[in-house]
């Protein structure tokens, strides 16, 4: 037995908007669907519009019986992830034809509420829709350097037409992955109007990828919370004790199921390779600790104690573990020399900072290993993944 809940929708003037039914189950809808013509479409919207949309969007005008769209939200408290906005889910599953009117007439809803709450005497002109699409499409939508992307932008006159961020969820372990990105489509209303059917058909025609029912997102925004990357630069010589699985140190390093790169060519003038480590922050200091541990505990070739570079090196660099960070981070944490001088302070360690490259600055921070790990959890925790990149442009 079917249930449906009508509530009333305020007055707006000139709008004919299709209704949307919500029923306790859609399990016989779906069978009574043709599977060719089933779609399902995930939008994402502003938080705080949340409880507005679910209260007034039962209330839009009438589909035939047969047309029945089921829309479903995320809960309060759970959000696509997102590193600026916070954005309720709101998906959609029916006939496509009916599933795609009912996403214009939620945008359509969405649009007037925000005109009459804002302090605007008219309508905005422009308008923005978020749609979710399956990150196996990614490169698909994008085209070779975003050349379709641009294609889309063009043909429908858009303001602004650009793919989210992966947040760095898309490398996960196995089992683990967000598969979920968004696109922000913003222009005139009728321009974007138009972009949402190309892209939405787009999606409906792709028949190896498409968007699962899930609406719980929880997990990765704990996730994303704690989400840490940090580079330091693992000198030549100690790339063998954290990388081949012989050794304990590697094999402690697989074992904390993190992401871990190391690139191929040192980096700048030094014999040194930059290693990225990347995920929840008490693994990827747990990690650091295994790296300096190594660090202290490898021998440097014989060798290279020859030269006067090298026996400053066997001297300083064992007792270091050295950072690489932005320019602006660096600016940011030490723009005053008192406040370079406080931290060596109250730390207990020496800093050397060394600008190698354009980019980058290499901080190395020198003295007892366990102030050494406190000192970098210090200069590493406040700052957000976002602003350690995972490229090594320095290759």
């Amino acid at each position: 037995m079917k249930a449906v809940l009508s509530l009333r929708l305020p007055t707006i003037s000139r709008i004919q908007l299709p209704r949307l039914v919500f029923h306790r189950s859609f399990s016989e809808h779906v069978e009574d669907v043709n599977q060719n013509n089933f779609s399902r479409v995930k939008l994402a919207v502003p938080s705080w519009s949340r409880d507005y949309l679910l209260k007034e969007s039962a209330s839009l005008p009438h589909f035939n019986e047969t047309n029945n769209v089921k829309i479903s939200f995320s809960t309060p408290d759970d959000y696509f992830p997102s590193m600026k906005r916070r954005e309720t889910v709101v998906m959609f599953e029916g006939e496509n034809k009916h599933v795609v009117d009912a996403v214009h007439a939620t945008n359509n809803l969405l649009r007037n509420y925000i005109s009459e709450n804002s302090k605007k005497t008219s309508i905005n002109p422009k308008t923005m829709v978020n749609l979710v699409f399956p990150a196996a499409l990614t490169k698909k939508l994008i085209g070779k350097q975003g050349a379709t992307l641009q294609t889309i932008k063009e043909q429908h006159n858009l303001d602004t037409l650009l793919v989210s961020q992966q947040n760095g969820l898309h490398n996960f372990r196995p089992g683990k992955s967000f598969t979920e990105r968004s696109l922000m489509i913003f222009g005139k209303e009728s321009e974007v109007k138009s972009a949402v059917d190309f892209v939405l058909n787009m999606l409906y025609e792709e028949t190896e990828h498409k968007l699962c029912d899930n609406l719980s997102y929880k997990h990765f925004n704990d996730t994303l919370e704690t989400w840490t990357r940090i580079k330091v630069l693992v000198p030549f010589y100690v790339i063998a004790t954290i990388k081949q699985t012989e050794n304990s140190a590697a094999q402690s390093l697989i074992d904390l199921d993190i992401i871990l790169r190391i690139s191929e060519k040192d980096y700048g003038y030094t014999r040194a390779k930059v290693v990225l480590v990347e995920g929840p922050r008490d693994k990827v200091f747990n990690a650091l600790q295994v790296i300096s541990s190594a660090i202290r505990s490898t021998d440097i070739p014989a060798l290279h104690f020859n030269t006067e570079k090298y026996e400053y090196l066997a001297d300083n660099n064992r007792n270091s573990l050295p950072l690489l960070l932005p320019n602006d981070v660096v600016s940011e944490r030490f723009g005053k020399k008192t406040e370079f001088v406080d931290f060596c302070k109250s730390s207990g360690v020496t800093l050397r900072v060394i600008q190698e490259l354009k980019n980058d600055t290499a901080v190395y921070v020198t003295g007892e290993e366990e102030s050494v790990l406190k000192a970098v959890t210090e200069l590493v925790s406040p700052l957000h993944y976002s602003r350690i990149k995972r490229s090594m442009l320095h290759e």
